[in-house]
């Protein structure tokens, strides 16, 4: 993983023509949370939108209020970013503000039954830091990102870390 990274970063450096940014981008991300993501560029703002799944590929199973989240449930994570561009505008490292909803199943430690759950809505804040790639012959771009969402309702600042990886199409 690291080559690649070193690899496009590089492949980055070696460009000199400006990017293909576009007004919008669609696309697919990796990792927490897995899903669809749109993104709607401006000057020297985005606003992003993932639609997708949540604790599948970071927590499966956490420990949570008195009890366990299982599984993998609904996420829904809106942000607003601010990003420099670098290196001839191939390369734009971002960072931004938003908020997420998440939906899991809960199984609190009080249930005798280990099958017995509770649906579990979650909301909170989140904070994140990207890097997007715009390679010179394609309107794909690639992005790495990390992050926090810090749930407040129902459990007040249960902390998840959120990394992913994706591709989008920019139009």
């Amino acid at each position: 993983m690291k080559k690649i990274v070193m690899s496009l970063l590089l492949l980055s450096c070696t460009s000199l023509a400006h990017a293909q940014l576009r007004d919008w981008a669609l696309g697919v991300q990796v990792g927490q949370p897995t899903g669809v993501n749109v993104r709607k560029y401006g000057d020297r703002n985005a606003f992003d939108l993932t639609l997708g799944t949540y604790g599948g590929l970071l927590g499966g199973t956490t420990d949570y209020r008195q009890g366990r989240l299982k599984g993998v449930g609904f996420a829904i994570n809106a942000s607003y970013l601010w990003y420099a561009p670098v290196m001839n505008e191939r390369l734009s490292l971002y960072a931004g503000v938003g908020a997420q909803v998440t939906s899991r199943r809960y199984y609190p430690s009080r249930f005798t039954n280990n099958n017995d759950y509770v649906k579990n809505v979650g909301i909170g804040p989140t904070a994140k830091l990207g890097l997007e790639i715009v390679p010179k012959t394609t309107p794909y771009s690639i992005f790495f990102e990390g992050g926090i969402y810090a749930e407040l309702l129902p459990a007040f600042f249960h902390f998840s870390p959120q990394l992913s990886a994706g591709i989008r199409y920019n139009f």
